[in-house]
Formats: structure tokens, sequence, C-alpha cells
């Protein structure tokens, strides 16, 4: 979903009271002394020190499937080469044709093994309805080096977007700006959902691209 406010990181995975003893355990075994025959010192529960690193070691090769399977959770509407996320952004009735852009915050649930963060933000867009039925969307991260740019309405320059981090600025088009003094490429388009957008709706592919370069790479 979407609302009228950024790089891939996933959520701290919280770890569970189970998984905080153990590695309370296995620190106190490392600085135990081995006995007069050189056998690593029993744990209190019985268990033998040896067989209790392998167990952690077990659990903590279990661990790394859930990290990647988080990562397809996350991100349950990509699909094949195109990725991204698709996100709803508003009605097609909002936007007048030809009025100005209008800035959207990328909002998403993401839900690990034990939790479920609600509305964290993945990014803003703008989006401006051009004609009846086409609606262009930007990624607000700007292309040199991902501050989110703003949109302007003034004195002789007009309508543009500008970065204020080091004074990229582009045109309305999402093209390089004449006095552009950074970025190497214009501003990122998103996809819109053409099958959303004959229902009155207005639907992105979001997607994030690597800035500080000249060709559009997703990431």
């Amino acid at each position: 979903m979407a609302g009228t406010d950024t790089d891939d990181d996933l959520p701290d995975v919280p770890m569970s009271d189970t998984l905080k003893q153990s590695s309370a355990d296995q620190l106190k075994d490392a600085d135990a002394e081995v006995d007069k025959g050189g056998h690593p010192p029993a744990r209190s529960d019985g268990f033998p020190r040896r067989e209790f690193c392998s167990i952690a070691l077990g659990g903590a090769i279990v661990a790394v499937p859930t990290v990647v399977g988080l990562r397809v959770a996350l991100s349950p509407l990509s699909s094949g080469a195109s990725g991204g996320i698709l996100a709803r952004l508003t009605t097609l009735d909002s936007l007048a044709v030809g009025g100005p852009p209008q800035a959207f915050k990328v909002i998403a649930d993401k839900s690990d093994a034990w939790t479920t963060y609600k509305d964290l933000p993945l990014g803003l867009v703008y989006a401006q309805r051009v004609a009846e039925r086409d609606v262009v969307v930007f990624s607000a991260s700007c292309p040199h080096a991902g501050c989110a740019v703003e949109y302007r309405n003034e004195g002789d320059r007009g309508e543009h977007y500008y970065c204020p981090c080091h004074e990229s600025s582009f045109k309305t088009d999402g093209s390089l700006a004449p006095d552009n003094t950074q970025a190497k490429r214009g501003l990122d388009t998103l996809e819109v959902i053409e099958e959303k957008l004959e229902q009155g709706e207005v639907w992105i592919r979001f997607q994030k691209f690597k800035a500080g370069i000249s060709e559009k790479k997703a990431v």
C-alpha cells in the first residue's frame, strides 16, 4: 500500500529466548578449562561441550533458509524478471489531468517468524497525470547519491525537481535540467500497471535503482 515519504534492508530478526540462552551457554563453555584427560568438561545439563556446539551449529545452519524465506515473504507480489513490489498509490480520479506531481510514500507490512512490522516505509515517489489515461511516476530518490528530490515551482525556473543535497536538478519529464550539476542520469521512472489504470486505480511496480551511475540498474 501507499500513503501521501529509503535500500532493500531486511528488518532485524529478533532472537528467541531459547537462542539467547544458547548463545550465553556457548560463551560460558568457551571460557571453561578442559579436564585432566584433555576432554571438554560436561555442561551442567549433562551434555559434553563438543556435542552441544554441534547442536548449536546445526541451529545456525537451519536459520539460513529462514532468512531466504523472509526475503521472499517481503515481496510476495514480485514476479519474474520484472522484480519489484506491486503497490497501490491512489485512484485515477484523485489526480487532475495536467496537474502538478503528487508525492506518495510507498509502505508495506513486513513479517518474519516472530513479528509483523506494520507500515514500514519503502520509498517516496511522485505521480503525475499527464493525460486522461496516462500517469507518469518517478522515484523521488536522486540518481546521484540517493537523496530525496523535491518538486518546486518558482521564479524563472518554473516547475522542476531539485535535489538539495548536491543541487542536481531535473525537468518535470524527469530528464536532466541544463543547470544540473551532479546527476549522471535523469529521474528513474517506475512501471505503472496498465490493467489497474483501466480500472481507475494507480498501481506501480516499486523498485530501487543504483545511484551514481549513468545507466538505470535495479538493485
